[in-house]
């Protein structure tokens, strides 16, 4: 299956990359989909705070992904 993943924020600066596309096997949910991540992109790793949305709703890690899904890492935001 291909999913494409958006990054935004520092995610995106310290990946150097507003998205990515990957091939994940059938049955892969959030939480695999980060290990790849981890894997794939060593500087996610550092990464210990963010929401997942898929297909513009939030999802939790234990979601599984369709074929086609876009997966946007959020990362935390503060304000004031």
């Amino acid at each position: 299956m291909n999913i494409k993943i958006k990054f935004f924020g520092q995610h995106k600066e310290e990946l150097s990359k507003s998205e990515l596309n990957i091939d994940v096997d059938s049955n892969c949910n959030i939480s695999d989909l980060i290990k790849i991540l981890i894997k794939g992109e060593p500087k996610f790793s550092k990464f210990n705070s963010y929401a997942v949305a898929v297909n513009l709703n939030y999802e939790n890690f234990e979601y599984i992904l369709k074929n086609g899904d876009e997966v946007a890492i959020i990362p935390p935001v503060s304000g004031g």
